[in-house]
């Protein structure tokens, strides 16, 4: 993609801006450090709005005279606990986080991107929103940011958001219309059975050998319940349950994800998993419980918002048609609620870019400019 001369010129600053930020990362609803890092770049900018949102967030506002609309950019700003594994001057300064999902590189893109703004608010056609959004690994912070008016004053008429992918050439876009990436939803199980002696099983529930049959189980609402055309995964990631060798366990606890596509073929697996632990419940006379937690809706790009993406680049060939993947994003609320645009910013180099996260996970910071200047256009153009 052809940068323009400003964008080109940011080269150190965009390396130097997410080495920042590398260094210090913070778990959801914790980016003190972060929030005040985005403030402090922000604020000479004079955006007629900053402000804080939803704890540990980021509101900046360019208004624009006589403004035909608004278009907000979404950044995610949280880390992962993850032990960096790279021995760089930039590693993580915070045992077990780690900004391993590529977060710094999304602020510092949109960081930029505000700079750019800043300095053309004579030539600004829209209203500019710029949202730095925390808790996006599973801790539903853009459900906070919309609770809180991030779409509000001025209302929010189309969003875009991007996340570096390494799978995707580096200077490639990743876009699709339709379903981009999964719905998910994690749930736990809870099995509770009758404690005994090992040595006297008819006198107890276990609910170790209940875990271990419903597992199995589980497994067949995809593979048996469901048409194999649909996308769907069930994921059993953790178990806890027993206290001692000898002991029959009275409680296992199980935590899962499903991950689907498609709405109906999710009502259908959630339906068929509640028939499943009855059924169980009722053959074994263990108690089984299922408790929902954070639900993400799948990524669905517009299809008007795709093609008129296509019109802010150069040519065809900086675009991969890419394929749903069964990652989440919680980009998607956003999209409940207006039109938005989520695309995958290609980082993959030739010697194999370390996958997401990874304690392993780096990527190089020019990268990062084919994002910007992407924001730019769609904010100036």
């Amino acid at each position: 993609m052809q940068l323009h001369p400003d964008v080109a010129a940011l080269t150190e600053r965009v390396r130097q801006i997410r080495r920042d930020l590398h260094r210090i990362p913070e778990l959801s609803f914790e980016e003190v450090k972060t929030q005040q890092y985005i403030l402090d770049f922000l604020a000479p900018l004079k955006p007629d709005v900053l402000t804080k949102i939803a704890g540990t967030g980021v509101k900046a506002v360019f208004l624009a005279k006589d403004a035909s609309e608004t278009v907000a950019f979404r950044a995610d700003i949280d880390a992962l606990s993850i032990q960096e594994q790279n021995d760089t001057d930039y590693a993580s300064e915070t045992p077990e986080r780690m900004h391993a999902c590529g977060h710094d590189g999304h602020v510092s893109m949109q960081l930029l991107t505000a700079e750019l703004v800043g300095k053309n608010r004579a030539a600004l056609k829209r209203n500019v929103v710029f949202l730095f959004q925390p808790a996006e690994e599973g801790g539903g912070g853009a459900r906070r940011m919309i609770a809180a008016g991030a779409l509000e004053n001025p209302k929010v008429d189309r969003i875009y958001g991007a996340h570096v992918w390494p799978s995707l050439p580096a200077g490639k876009i990743g876009v699709r219309w339709g379903p981009m990436m999964a719905l998910t939803q994690e749930f736990d199980i809870t099995v509770k059975g009758v404690s005994a002696h090992a040595a006297s099983p008819q006198m107890g529930i276990d609910a170790v050998v209940v875990a271990a049959e419903l597992i199995s189980m589980l497994q067949t609402a995809i593979t048996r319940s469901l048409d194999p055309h649909n996308d769907a995964l069930l994921t059993i990631g953790r178990i806890d349950g027993g206290v001692a060798r000898n002991i029959i366990a009275e409680k296992v606890v199980l935590n899962a994800t499903l991950r689907v596509l498609d709405d109906e073929a999710f009502t259908e697996l959630s339906d068929r998993i509640r028939a499943m632990l009855k059924g169980i419940s009722m053959a074994t006379g263990a108690k089984l419980t299922l408790k929902e937690l954070m639900r993400y809706p799948r990524v669905e790009n517009p299809r008007p918002m795709v093609e008129d993406f296509y019109r802010y680049l150069d040519d065809m060939e900086d675009t991969v048609l890419v394929e749903p993947v069964m990652a989440a994003e919680d980009f998607a609320c956003y999209q409940e609620q207006i039109p938005g645009l989520f695309f995958f910013l290609g980082i993959g180099e030739e010697v194999k870019t370390p996958p997401l996260h990874s304690g392993n996970f780096d990527f190089d910071e020019e990268n990062l400019l084919t994002g910007v200047e992407i924001f730019r256009r769609l904010a100036l153009k």
